[in-house]
């Protein structure tokens, strides 16, 4: 009790935080009680809790939790600091309470939530409930969509945004969890309550059967609108007095309300935009301009397809528009202007507002004073207008006397009257009245232009109360937010705006104001006029805060749509003013403009004062670097944050590219005279200088142009080759000129004009080949790289064998391919150029040619490199090839679309968007990345706007040169002692200590300050690069390295472990893998190296590695603990003990239960003395977690003991210590349990740690603790011996076995030879014969089999379906061993189902998990079908176990072999036909074994379900019914065993299904073939007692089958002779005995034209066998004589082949005959020949004779029944993979054993016959028994001899 007195003297709020949880509890229901008390919402109390509220919600003592939970809620509801805390809570809440078990705590939760969202936080509040949608736990994830329901439900649309709901929302209905899915549907009811219809286009790709149930659900829904039934604390008051009005004025108001609420969300704000520019036809301009009519139709019907999206992704849309416009105005065909306004209304109607911007070249500049009537002018651009903007109303203007009756009827009759009222307070009592009602008004029952001008009404603007006027502008912004505001109304109210604007009280309500008007009636709008408003008036302060006021609205509303050309000139007079304040608002609006247009603002401010001009600059140099802000306003009004997703995206991108757009652009065309272009061309030189200096003057005078430039192209072309060099070099200064003045549009002109540039890079003056380079880049700058290397025009200019020209243009594309993410398909016509450059006399053009090489190769691939080397001569080559291997190595990955990297430099016409999509490709290549060409990588995607064009994109060319002479050094470099400096520097604290729990910008900045010395720049820069491709990079660099540079490594260690463990925090899946990759591959070199870490080392290093082993991926946990088992050989195991020691403290479960684990095994490797400090603390620290609430961790904890237990014995039950009663029986009986059976650890343990010397003998001795001691545990104890030779070790004396090195008795034994083992090996063979002397006194006999051993099968037969592909093989060997004994098989009675299932579950999974699983070996799949399929032959050779299989479970089992053999991925594989044979044999077993009446039963319904299953292929439905086929076959011999009755039910069944009219429907008509001889051969066997057979069938009446079988048995009475059993079976037009010639020619046409098919030659070849057998007199003679000779050859060798087969292989039968098409058998077999299957022996063949054929030999024919050799045993299938290098004692024994067998059978062979039935590879109890003596004697020589 004296702890409980301390803490109940704490106060509250410690007791809050206390460890104990009934410290928390008192102190949860004290605070409980203050928060009820506290009255005042402000109260300084409130600010006490504010940090501890999340930690209220996420207690770790239930009990406790729910207490804070509700302490909590009543803290959100009253205290006004509580949204603070709104993130963490919430965040809180979703991962800690809604996967609680109770109840009380999930609704607890969601009120809490529900109310933060009352306190207007719903914005958070939302976000975090979408973050938990990601949560891997659906508990979590049910509870956040209901959260969201009831928010949606209670608060409505407004409140809770929809759009990223409704986002999520198919991902949703896709889940595998049930709830989930049904929580889905419910928010998807309650949304569409709310939006109705624009919920159908975002669900439309949703699951059908889920769509349908929801359109049920909808069309229960209420039709009324939905009102939200919960309000925001700042509507709350308003609701209160709307109810009071409503319960005065009956429900007038409400019904205003109501309309509100459903139109609100738009469909189109929900729809995923498209991007049609791209998709134009190439040819598109051309096409518009041409001047057949019929050519410009198809290019506008083009336009007219695309147009037809609902919803368009922004941008550039301005050539099309004008090439639209064009049509509409200068067309004489009126059908295509009707097109063209067409294609316009479309693009209006996709765009949207971001339509705007193009408005005006469509439909002539926008009217800036009164709009047009709405039925008005019908220019396009009003058209467009309302087309588009639902929202951007266009209203005449009202009369005052309209706008007063309006807004009487909307507002309170006082309020009217006391507008113009003299006394102050009267009109501000009236605004307050004005407020509230507009607060509370409707959307659509708004009357805007009516209030307004009740606001502007006298005294209107010159209000001189500053209360009234602050409330006034305060309405009208609400208006403008709240109601559809159109420009009429802005215009009654922007004049006052712009007066009050400077006002010192009034001025930022005028603002906020200004922003909703610029809100609702767009920002360029607005801008326009407000400042033509400031300008035409004399206020400077007015002026200056307007200027003020629209630098910030372009941060806020984004520069879309703005007229530059407006701005400019109003910025030019402000900038002339003579007030200081209005030139400083100017440069400030100045600067945010450059963000956005970047350096070619300057040019029109080139002409101001200098003064004026330095200021400017140093305004431009502050937003250098920066980028422009994400647009947060403007984004479409009311629509729930509308399109936050589309224009966050967009925005910077237009920024980027269409700003310069926005520039205004002069029209130079008129100036470019005929008289210029022939001065241009004149033949003296002076007078083609003037005419140049002249169009230099027109470029410059106009700054920026349009891209029609008259004939100046082909004049300035001309200039390009003239013989005077200077008038060259000025005609590419002003080609440079033209690119900046054209901005993107000079793409047009790359052909006319960019190539002939090109052409002059062939120069040999090198200032003029400088100047054309500069050129080429300065419009590769504006036009991206596509147009270039479009076309044959660059392969042409590198056709020619100019030295210069080709080194130039070499070098020039070596720079730009790397930046690049995709080139045009014509880039491949100028590789055979490339070669002939790598040939060239030049040295430099080699070289360059050389440097160019990896970069074609990165965008042509290697394959395409190498073929079109084809053409080159046989010398060439050879050389080239080696270069291009050699390039590969080299080869760079392509640059990743970093978020911005979408500017100009990366080209083409539309505007770049690369979806992330692309950013992992960099991870699949950066494998091969070799350093040298990261710099250019790391530069080119950093160009990412015009913006910073200038000075970006000339910095990688030279940048590059430069860095790369420099990666061609070693990464490492060795400093002498470097190492043992810092580890000095650390002991004596100069540096911090590598120890923290999340890594701070210090140790960061320390360790780049240690690398700086030893590690390369280059890759230090990747090594600290912000993005993770960079870290990718700098891991594949290291990787590559490694090797090379084992002492730089090993001189840095400690760096780059440091470094690592700084990537264990990146959240980055591709880095972690990478690291853990580079790790394995570090340890392993330092362990060969033999270096030992330091302790410094590994102190900085393994904790943080620990902390991985927790992650929740499978593959990094595989690969953290196959990293600590790699240390243990560089690190002491004692040392590494303590640090995992110290993970199983960790909060994390999974790291607990694999640090206990990882404990388990260094105990089991390296014995005792590792657990530190002492085994006892140790053990007592490892049982704690015996009671860990964690399942996992708990059975870690348990195994790690057993383990102990199984090296130490009962003296661990010294060293743990007393347990708890509970955890001590836990532990007894996981002991005595291990004992019983192998336990499934060890086995994982080995395929985990392949190189940890392990002992699994331990294992052998948990085995043989208890008495079930079947045959399959022996032998899982030997196999999983074999593969750990090192282990005898650390094992107790009595459990070792090495046969052979005690036999050669070469002194290395330390242990005496434990006779047990012996004797259980014996008994595999010989259990009957041989009395087993036994040492212990429980003597496990194995008639005691079944009463010991159901257990230990039901462990083993549930391992076979495990996920893990070792355990299951383990298991199926064991299972194989018992079924391949006589005399045990018997032990698996009554476990066949259960068998079955398990295996066609593993089937399932192998299908539909294996296959697909990329990382998995395909041997290993194919190593686990040969277990499944050869353990299941061995079961279906044992009759009596056959027979135990049930109808469901056969159904299932042939479903998974049907679908097994048409798995196409199988066949691709190397052994993939051997299975698919095997398959096909289990198949026939599986078919003749069973028992008859359930397999046939099965087929039919597995047909039934395979016809019915849309998805079933019809191979699958073919292959069933081929077996029923088989199954007829066999029906005379069963008939008698088959249960009639219930096949006829079944049949019955099946008709029913599929009555005749269906049947007949299906494409096949085998089905009913395949029905009708079934039902034939059962009465042509059974005769009219058939008839009797339908007791099962209730109702006969419901399908056809009685009425059939009377018809069936009708012909069959008047008709005689019987019938072949082939046309029975092969369902064909039944050919009798007697039939006419022409149907056996018919018949005899089919097999012919069969043998003559490449698929059916072998199949055709066995029915004519069979048919000349059956019909000895049949003349085949007349089809023979038609054909070649070679076919006549082919035939009678084909037969004479399968007479061989057939007679000579000791009475092979045909049925047995599997074609290679993966059919069970095709082929028909006569009667006669089928029933020698059962006549050879009375006994049936067993099915060695199969697999010697199909599996080990695979000869077509001549064996003989001595030479047949066993199928080798399905363990030697096994042993590849396990058995490591050096074979250990088990290992040989085994072997040894093996031959043994091996030759006893063989013994057999010679004096049994063949046929007799012996399970393949077992021995069978009559053999001798001399070798066995043998061995026992050889045992007993060496055991004597020991002694």
């Amino acid at each position: 009790m004296g702890d409980d007195s301390e803490w109940m003297k704490l106060p509250v709020d410690q007791k809050c935080e206390h460890k104990l949880w009934k410290a928390r509890l008192s102190g949860y229901e004290e605070a409980l009680k203050i928060f009820q008390k506290i009255k005042d919402e402000k109260s300084p109390e409130w600010s006490k809790y504010l940090g501890l509220i999340k930690k209220f919600v996420t207690d770790s003592n239930a009990v406790v939790q729910l207490k804070g939970l509700e302490a909590a809620l009543v803290y959100v509801e009253n205290a006004h600091v509580a949204g603070k805390t709104t993130g963490e809570v919430v965040s809180g809440v979703v991962s800690k309470v809604f996967n609680q078990p109770k109840a009380k705590a999930k609704e607890l939760g969601i009120e809490i939530c529900l109310m933060y969202i009352e306190i207007e936080k719903g914005e958070a509040v939302q976000e975090e409930l979408l973050k938990g949608l990601d949560n891997k736990n659906p508990k979590i994830i049910v509870a956040c969509i209901e959260t969201l329901r009831k928010a949606l439900s209670e608060f409505g649309s407004k409140i809770v945004l929809l759009k990223p709901i409704i986002k999520v929302l198919p991902k949703l209905f896709e889940s595998r969890e049930k709830a989930v899915r049904d929580e889905a549907k419910l928010i998807a009811v309650e949304i569409y309550r709310w939006i109705r219809d624009a919920l159908r286009p975002p669900l439309q790709n949703i699951n059908s059967v889920q769509l349908k149930e929801l359109e049920e659900e909808w069309v229960k829904l209420p039709t009324g609108a939905p009102k939200p039934t919960r309000f925001l604390r700042s509507q709350q008051e308003l609701e209160a007095k709307l109810e009071q009005q409503q319960a005065a004025g009956g429900d007038a108001e409400g019904g205003g309300d109501d309309g509100d609420e459903v139109p609100q969300i738009d469909a189109y704000e929900l729809l995923e935009a498209v991007e049609i520019l791209s998709k134009l036809p190439k040819d598109f301009y051309d096409k518009i301009e041409a001047k057949k009519w019929q050519e410009r139709k198809e290019a506008l019907e083009a336009v007219e397809v695309l147009v037809k999206n609902p919803k368009l992704e922004a941008g550039d849309y301005a050539d099309l528009v004008k090439a639209l416009k064009k049509v509409v105005g200068k067309d004489t065909n009126v059908m295509l202007v009707a097109l063209a306004a067409k294609c316009l209304t479309g693009l209006a109607v996709g765009l949207r507002k971001k339509f705007g911007q193009y408005a005006g070249h469509a439909g002539g500049p926008p009217k800036k004073g009164k709009p047009a009537a709405p039925g008005g002018t019908g220019s396009i651009g009003t058209k467009n207008k309302k087309g588009v903007e639902t929202k951007e109303i266009v209203e005449p203007e009202l009369s005052i006397e309209v706008c007063e009756e309006k807004a009487s009827a909307v507002l309170p009759a006082t309020c009217i009257q006391l507008l113009d009222s003299s006394n102050w307070k009267e009109r501000l009592a009236c605004m307050e009245e004005f407020q509230k009602a507009v607060e509370l008004m409707d959307r659509t029952e708004m009357p805007c232009q009516a209030l307004v001008r009740m606001l502007a009404k006298k005294p209107g603007w010159k209000e001189t109360n500053f209360q009234v006027m602050q409330m006034k502008l305060h309405i009208v912004a609400l208006i403008a937010q709240k109601g559809n505001f159109s420009k009429t109304s802005a215009q009654i109210v922007l004049d006052g705006l712009v007066d009050k604007i400077g006002d010192v009280k009034c001025g930022n309500n005028a603002k906020e104001a200004m922003t909703a008007i610029a809100e609702a009636c767009m920002l360029p709008w607005t801008a326009e006029q407000v400042m033509s408003m400031a300008f035409s008036q004399k206020n400077p302060k007015n002026q200056s805060e307007t200027l003020n006021w629209l630098s910030n609205a372009i941060k806020e509303f984004g520069f879309s749509g703005l007229n530059v050309k407006a701005f400019i000139s109003n910025v030019k007079t402000a900038l002339a003013a003579t007030n200081p304040a209005v030139r400083t608002s100017a440069i400030t609006l100045l600067g945010v403009m450059y963000l956005y247009v970047g350096p070619s603002l300057r040019m029109f401010f080139e002409d101001e004062k200098p003064a004026l001009l330095s200021q400017i600059d140093a305004e431009f140099e502050k937003m250098q670097g920066q980028s422009p802000p994400a647009p947060t306003r403007g984004i479409s009004k009311h629509s729930t944050s509308g399109t936050d997703e589309g224009e966050d995206g967009d925005e910077p991108d237009d920024a980027g590219n269409d700003v310069v757009d926005l520039l205004p652009r002069t029209e130079i065309s008129d100036k470019i005279t005929s008289e210029l272009v022939s001065k241009i061309g004149d033949k003296n030189w002076k007078i083609r200088k003037e005419g140049l200096d002249e169009v230099a003057a027109i470029i410059n005078e106009a700054k920026f142009i349009q891209p029609n430039i008259g004939e100046l192209p082909a004049a300035l072309k001309g200039r390009l080759n003239d013989s005077n060099k200077i008038l060259v070099q000025q005609t590419l200064n002003i080609l440079q000129q033209l690119a900046v003045a054209m901005g993107p549009n000079i793409k047009q002109h790359v052909k006319n004009l960019g190539i002939p540039i090109i052409t002059v890079l062939g120069d040999s003056k090198n200032n003029v080949r400088a100047a054309a380079l500069a050129t080429v880049n300065a419009w590769a700058e504006q036009t991206g790289m596509k147009e270039w290397l479009e076309g044959e025009d660059l392969s042409e200019e590198l056709k020619k064998e100019n030295p210069f020209l080709r080194q130039e243009l070499l070098g020039w594309l070596a720079e730009k391919l790397p930046t690049l993410r995709s080139t045009p398909t014509d880039l491949v016509l100028c590789v055979p150029h490339l070669y002939s450059c790598l040939e060239d006399r030049n040295g430099d053009v080699r070289k360059k040619a050389q440097d160019a090489l990896p970069f074609f190769m990165m965008h042509l691939g290697y394959e395409k490199m190498a073929k079109a080397t084809g053409k080159l001569k046989p010398t060439s080559k050879d050389q080239v090839l080696a270069m291009l291997e050699k390039a590969k190595a080299n080869m760079p990955a392509k640059p990743a679309a970093t978020a911005k990297a979408t500017s100009k430099p990366m080209g083409g016409s539309a505007p770049a968007k690369f979806q992330p999509a692309s950013a992992p490709v960099e991870d699949s290549l950066s494998g091969t990345v070799e350093p040298k060409q990261d710099p250019k990588k790391a530069k080119a995607p950093g160009v990412s706007s015009k913006a910073k064009s200038a000075q970006g994109k000339k910095a990688p060319s030279k940048t590059s040169l430069k860095e790369d002479e420099d990666k061609s050094g070693p990464i490492f470099i060795v400093v002498p002692n470097g190492k043992e400096q810092r580890m000095k520097d650390e002991k004596g604290l100069k540096v911090l200590k590598w120890n923290f729990t999340t890594p701070r910008d210090e140790y960061i900045e320390q360790l780049k300050a240690q690398m700086s010395s030893c590690v390369a720049k280059w890759l230090q820069d990747e090594m600290f690069h912000s993005d993770f491709q960079h870290h990718n990079k700098a891991l594949a660099v290291m990787v590559d390295h490694l090797e090379s540079e084992k002492e730089g490594v090993i001189g840095c260690l400690d760096l780059i472990l440091k470094w690592l463990t700084l990537r264990f925090f990146d959240t980055n899946t591709s880095v972690l893998m990478k690291a853990l990759e580079y790790l394995k591959l570090l340890f392993t070199l330092l362990s060969e190296e033999e270096y030992h870490l330091t302790e410094n080392e590994a102190s900085s290093f393994i904790p943080y590695l620990i902390l991985k082993v927790g992650e929740p991926k499978d593959v990094i946990r595989k690969d953290v603990r196959a990293i600590l088992n790699r240390m243990c050989l560089v690190y002491p195991a004692s040392k590494m003990f303590p640090f995992i020691m110290e993970g199983t403290k960790s909060k994390n479960s999974k790291q607990r239960a694999e640090c206990l684990e990882e404990l388990g095994c260094l105990v089991e490797s390296y014995g005792m003395n590792v657990c530190q400090p002492t085994p006892g603390k140790a053990l007592k620290e490892i049982a704690i977690h015996i009671g860990d609430r964690d399942n996992a961790v708990r059975n870690a904890a348990l195994n790690t003991i057993v383990t102990v237990y199984n090296v130490h014995g009962d003296q661990v039950f010294k060293l743990i210590g007393t347990l708890s009663e509970k955890d001590m029986s836990m532990l007894e009986e996981r002991i005595k349990r291990s004992a019983k059976r192998p336990s499934a650890a060890p086995i994982k343990q080995v395929e985990e740690k392949p190189q940890r010397a392990q002992n699994i003998s331990s294992n052998a001795n948990m085995l043989r603790k208890g008495p079930a001691e079947d045959m399959s545990s022996k032998l899982n104890q030997a196999r999983s011996m074999s593969g750990h030779p090192e282990a005898a070790q650390m094992v107790r004396r009595e459990f070792q076995l090495d046969l052979d090195e005690i036999e050669n008795d070469n002194g290395t034994v330390r242990c005496e030879m434990p006779e047990l083992v012996q004797h259980k090996l014996d008994d595999i063979f010989e259990p009957v014969l041989i009395p087993e002397p036994k040492i212990r006194a429980v003597s496990p006999h194995f008639d005691d089999m079944h009463s010991n051993t159901a257990s230990t099968i039901n462990f083993i037969i549930s391992q076979v379906a495990s996920g893990d592909i070792n355990t299951s093989i383990q298991a199926l060997t064991q299972i194989d061993e018992v079924l391949r004994q006589e005399d045990k098989a018997e032990a698996m009675s009554g476990h066949i189902d259960q068998f079955l299932i398990a295996t066609f579950m593993q089937l399932r999974l192998i299908y539909n998990t294996h296959m697909a699983d990329e990382k998995l070996e395909k041997d290993e799949i194919i190593k686990l079908y040969s277990c499944i399929i050869g353990n299941m032959i061995s079961l279906f050779q044992i009759e009596s176990l056959a027979r135990e299989a049930s109808t469901g479970v056969l159904k299932d089992l042939m479903h998974g072999l049907i679908t097994l053999m048409l798995d196409s991925r199988i066949e691709d594989l190397e052994e993939g036909q051997q299975v698919i044979r095997s398959v096909n044999l289990l198949v026939v077993k599986v078919l003749e074994k069973s028992d008859q009446t359930n397999i046939l039963s099965a087929l039919l319904v597995l047909l039934q379900d395979s016809l019915l299953a849309t998805a079933s292929s019809p191979k699958f439905s073919e292959l069933v019914m081929k077996c029923l086929w088989r199954m007829v076959r066999l029906l005379p011999d069963t008939i008698n065993s088959i249960n009639l009755d219930r096949i006829l039910l079944d049949i019955h069944i099946f008709m029913k299904v599929f009555p005749k009219e269906k049947l007949k429907q299906c494409k096949s008509e085998f089905p009913v073939r395949t029905l009708k001889t079934l039902l034939h051969t059962l009465c042509k066997l059974k005769g009219p007692k058939i008839l009797d057979h339908l007791t099962m069938i209730d109702n006969k009446n419901e399908s056809e089958l009685e009425a059939h079988l009377c018809r069936m048995m009708k012909h069959s009475m008047d008709q005689t002779g019987s019938k072949s059993e082939k046309e029975t079976e092969k369902g064909a037009s039944r050919i009798d005995e007697k039939s006419s010639k022409a149907k056996v020619n018919d018949f005899l046409a089919e097999i012919f034209k069969k043998i003559g098919s490449k698929e059916n030659t072998k199949e055709g070849l066995a029915e004519l066998y069979e048919y000349k057998k059956k019909y000895s007199d049949a003349d085949i003679e007349p089809f023979l004589k038609n054909s070649s000779q070679f076919f006549q050859s082919y035939v009678e060798r084909g037969l004479r082949v399968i007479e061989m087969e057939r007679e000579g292989k000791g009475r092979i039968p045909t049925s047995a005959g599997i074609s290679p098409q993966m059919e069970v058998t095709c082929m028909p077999a006569p009667a006669s020949t089928m029933s020698s299957i059962g006549n050879t022996n009375g006994e049936e063949v067993g099915p060695s004779v199969y697999l010697e054929r199909l599996k080990i030999l695979r000869q077509r024919c001549g064996l003989d029944n001595t030479k047949q050799d066993d199928r080798p045993p399905l363990t030697s299938l096994l042993s590849k993979p396990a058995v490591p290098a050096v074979a250990s004692s088990t290992d040989m024994l085994h072997s040894k054993l093996s031959q043994l067998r091996e030759s006893r059978e063989q013994h057999q062979h010679a004096d049994l016959d063949s046929s007799q039935p012996h399970p393949s590879g077992a021995a069978t109890a009559s053999s001798s028994t001399a070798n066995i003596d043998d061995l026992k004697k050889r045992l007993e020589r060496i055991k004597s001899s020991r002694k």
